[in-house]
C-alpha cells in the first residue's frame, strides 16, 4: 500500500510542476485580450492630441490618424461581440481545476493497473531466468514455423498426386514429409493410397503399420502387427517388420521371444544403420528384465560390418535419401529447394538433441554435400568428429569419419 501512496504522490507533484506555469499565466493574464486592445488605442488618441498641441503633427495628419485607429477600435469591439461565449476562469477557479486534476490523474492510472495489469507477476531478475528453457521456448518457435512451411509444401504436392494416384515414390515422399511434421494420420492416408496402388511391398505395409504405431504412441495394436507380419512374409528380414513384432512380443510380455527376434536383428543390422542404437537400448533394457549382462549379449551378437556406401533408404531414415529427392520433381524448383532443405534441418535440429549419435551426422553431412551446403559440411563434420570419440569401438568411428572426408574431397 506504501508503493502506491508513493506512486501517487510523485505523479501528483509531476503535474504540479508542469501546471504551475500555467497557473501563472492565467493570474497575470488580462481577462480579455480586446479590452486591452482598446486601452491601447484610447492611449494612442491622447497620444495624437498631445503631438498636436505641441506642434509636431499637422492637422490633417492628425485626422487621419484618428480615423485609423477609430476603425481599428470598431474592429476590435465587433470582433469581441462575435467572438466571446461565456465567461473566462477566474484565477480560484483555475486552481480548483489544477486540483483536480493533481488528484484525479494518478488516481486513474492506479485504478486501471490494477485492473488492467499484472501487479502480482514478480520481477524476474537475470540470474534467476531459465535460459535453457528459453532456449527450447524459441526452438520449439521456430520448429513450427517450420512444419507450417513444410506442411504447405505437403500439401501442394498431394494436390498433384491426386491426379496421378500411381506415383508411388511421390506418395512415399508424401507420407515420410507428414511423418516429419508429426502429422501422422496423414503420413498413414499417404502411405495407404501408396499400399493402394502398387503390387505388395513390405516397405509399403511396414510404413503404414508404423503411423499406427506412432498414433497410438508405441502401442503395436492388431492390425499394426497384422501389417508386420505381412512385411515379414514378403521379407523375413525387413527391419522394420523384425523390430515392431518384438515390440509387440515385449509388450505381451513375451520378453525371451522379443529378445530372440532383436538379437536376429542385430545381426542382421550394418554398424552405420540409423535404427541400431534405439535396437541396442531395447534389448538392453530386456537384458536387464531377464537378468542378463546387456554388454556380454550384444558383444554375442554383433552388427554386421558398415556400408561404405549405402544408397538404399532405410525405414527410419531421417533425412532425404537421393531417390525422394528425385521424386519431389512433381514441385516446382523453389518449392522442391525449399521442402528438401526442410528436411534436412529437421535432421540437424534432431542432432542438437542427441550429439552422439554418429550415423546422424554422416547422413546430415551426406545430405549437405547433395545440396552443395559447403559451409555447413564443416561444421557438422567437427560435431560428427566429437561424437566418434563417444562410440564404443572410437577407432572404428574414426575410420569412418575419415573414409567419408576422402570420399567428399575434405
Amino acid at each position: 500500500m506504501i508503493f502506491w501512496v508513493i506512486i501517487g504522490l510523485l505523479t501528483a507533484l509531476s503535474l504540479l510542476v508542469l501546471l504551475r506555469p500555467l497557473m501563472a499565466s492565467a493570474q497575470k493574464a488580462p481577462a480579455n485580450t480586446a479590452e486591452s486592445d482598446l486601452a491601447v488605442y484610447k492611449d494612442q488618441l491622447k497620444e495624437i492630441d498631445r503631438d498636436l498641441k505641441a506642434g509636431n503633427l499637422g492637422e490633417s495628419q492628425a485626422e487621419t490618424a484618428r480615423i485609423e485607429i477609430q476603425r481599428r477600435i470598431l474592429n476590435t469591439s465587433q470582433e469581441q461581440s462575435s467572438s466571446t461565449k461565456g465567461t473566462p476562469l477566474t484565477a480560484p477557479a483555475m486552481k480548483m481545476v489544477v486540483g483536480l486534476l493533481t488528484i484525479i490523474f494518478p488516481l486513474a492510472g492506479i485504478i486501471l493497473y490494477l485492473e488492467l495489469g499484472q501487479p502480482g507477476v514478480p520481477s524476474m531478475p537475470l540470474a534467476e531466468r531459465n535460459i535453457a528453457a528459453e532456449r527450447t521456448a524459441l526452438a520449439q518457435e521456430q520448429n513450427a514455423s517450420r512444419n507450417e512451411e513444410m506442411l504447405g509444401l505437403a500439401q501442394k504436392l498431394e494436390t498433384r498426386l491426386n491426379n496421378d494416384p500411381t506415383n508411388l515414390e511421390g506418395w512415399m515422399l508424401l507420407g515420410s514429409t507428414y511423418a516429419e511434421i508429426g502429422a501422422y494420420a496423414k503420413a498413414e492416408g499417404a502411405f495407404r493410397q501408396a499400399m493402394k496402388n502398387t503390387p505388395a511391398s513390405a516397405i509399403v505395409y511396414g510404413a503404414v503399420a508404423e503411423m499406427i504405431v506412432a498414433q497410438a504412441e508405441g502401442l503395436v495394436s492388431s492390425e499394426a502387427l497384422s501389417l508386420f507380419q505381412k512385411t515379414l512374409e514378403l521379407d523375413p528380414n525387413d527391419p522394420r517388420g523384425l523390430f515392431y513384432s518384438g515390440l509387440a512380443l515385449s509388450q505381451a510380455g513375451e520378453n525371451e521371444n522379443a529378445l530372440k527376434l532383436w538379437l536376429k536383428l542385430r545381426q542382421l543390422t550394418f554398424a552405420n544403420d540409423p535404427w541400431l542404437q534405439v535396437l541396442d537400448a531395447q534389448i538392453a533394457d530386456l537384458a536387464i528384465a531377464l537378468e542378463m549382462n546387456p554388454s556380454e549379449m550384444l558383444a554375442s551378437y554383433p552388427a554386421k560390418a558398415p556400408l561404405e556406401n549405402p544408397t538404399q533408404a532405410t525405414p527410419d531414415q531421417t533425412g532425404p535419401t537421393s531417390e525422394e529427392m528425385a521424386s519431389v520433381a512433381e514441385l516446382s524448383v523453389e518449392e522442391r529447394n525449399e521442402m528438401i532443405n526442410g528436411m534436412v534441418d529437421r535432421l540437424a535440429e534432431r542432432l542438437k538433441e542427441t550429439p552422439n549419435d554418429l550415423n546422424g551426422w554422416i547422413q546430415l553431412i551426406r545430405s549437405y554435400h547433395t545440396l552443395g551446403r559447403v559451409e555447413e559440411i564443416e561444421l557438422a563434420l567437427a560435431n560428427a568428429e566429437n561424437a566418434a570419440l563417444k562410440q564404443p569401438d572410437v577407432s572404428f568411428a574414426q575410420e569412418q569419419i575419415s573414409k567419408l572426408k576422402q570420399e567428399l574431397g575434405f
